[in-house]
């Protein structure tokens, strides 16, 4: 289960915290596509957007790194970073991006912390590519 100090897993019932790491262990896996990866980046300004409530505000850091590693990665900038990462960096910002997923957004209060246990999960399988990417970058 996810482990991460940014979302409390008591948030979550069981049955959704399960949903939530059946669905982004599946990120590691999943193969996406070019479009896949011009929706992230075409969205960026949303899924930014959507990191301002207090369930998400603190991933912001998180996920402007992702995005700088991403388009690093895809420019050819950095490429010392294993797929899996890529994809589970990829899958998880497309899943923040749609508004209905396991607990919709507009659901007051919970809507969005499946969204924040989705990015927890994704940070702690990617944390350490991301710290060699902050070294890399001199961050």
């Amino acid at each position: 289960m996810f482990n991460s100090n940014k979302v409390n897993a008591e948030e979550l019932n069981e049955e959704e915290a399960k949903k939530v790491n059946e669905r982004f262990n599946s990120f590691k896996n999943e193969e996406y596509s070019e479009d896949d990866m011009h929706k992230v980046f075409e969205n960026e300004d949303a899924i930014l957007g959507k990191m301002n409530n207090k369930h998400l505000i603190g991933f912001i850091k998180d996920v402007n790194i992702f995005f700088s590693m991403l388009k690093d990665y895809f420019r050819k900038k950095y490429t010392d970073v294993p797929v899996g990462t890529i994809m589970a960096i990829v899958g998880s910002l497309l899943y923040v991006l749609l508004p209905a997923d396991i607990i919709p957004d507009f659901i007051p209060i919970i809507g969005y912390l499946d969204d924040a246990a989705v990015l927890a999960a994704c940070m702690t399988f990617v944390h350490s590519d991301v710290q060699k990417y902050k070294e890399f970058m001199g961050l």
